[in-house]
């Protein structure tokens, strides 16, 4: 796989940075500091609107009109000759008979989403957004030339647990940075019963779908 672009993961999340690389890609990353609010209630559109915020807040260091000091320098470190930048961002969201679950503010929360979910079966959202930049000599910037997005989602039934193993889990501490208020790759699996779908869009990020978008598009190319 010859990879074209040099590419910024514009999350914090050790799930996705651990998938990215376990597709033998190679990134940089550089976190966005939005407020994860919107309008939208659908979660395929929450999880479209969050992803798109987050990539244009991080793809906007590079193409402002006149950028500070700092993002020069990463212009000229991370730009090779012939490529441009790709930038990749994505929320994941969880949902169940149409309310949204995201990730806990205090344990009480989390044990309240927990609670909802035992037993049943509920959908996990994942949206991504992408953004390539290019340099434009004639503009002497950055330039956006190509936006897309996409989502996810995948069915997940919980096996039945009582509340006193929902506080067990919460102990962990697990649940609290986590949609939904668990961890299906990490201890959070003990409560899952089955999937139906993308595993890894669970995780954080539809490792797949993202890979046929990118090769589509030749970011990503296979001899």
């Amino acid at each position: 796989m010859n990879q074209n672009v040099v590419i910024i993961l514009a999350s914090e999340s050790p799930r996705r940075r651990e998938l990215l690389q376990q597709a033998g890609l190679e990134f940089q990353i550089i976190t966005s500091e939005i407020e994860e609010k919107t309008k939208e209630k659908a979660p395929e559109k929450v999880v479209l609107e969050l992803s798109d915020m987050k990539c244009k807040t991080v793809a906007d260091i590079f193409i402002r009109k006149t950028p500070k000091k700092e993002s020069l320098e990463l212009i000229n470190m991370l730009i090779p000759d012939d490529g441009g930048i790709l930038v990749i961002a994505a929320d994941t969201v969880v949902a169940y008979e149409g309310t949204i679950l995201g990730k806990p503010k205090e344990p009480k929360e989390a044990k309240d989403y927990l609670m909802m979910l035992s037993g049943k079966t509920h959908e996990v959202y994942t949206g991504v957004n992408c953004r390539y930049l290019t340099y434009s000599s004639y503009l002497e910037k950055m330039i956006e030339a190509d936006n897309f997005g996409f989502y996810s989602n995948t069915l997940v039934k919980m096996y039945p647990f009582d509340e006193y193993e929902a506080l067990d889990y919460i102990a962990t501490g697990e649940p609290m940075d986590k949609a939904g208020a668990y961890g299906i790759q990490g201890i959070g699996s003990r409560l899952v019963e089955s999937i139906n779908g993308d595993y890894n869009n669970v995780v954080g990020l539809p490792l797949s779908q993202l890979i046929k978008e990118l090769s589509k598009r030749e970011y990503l190319t296979f001899n």
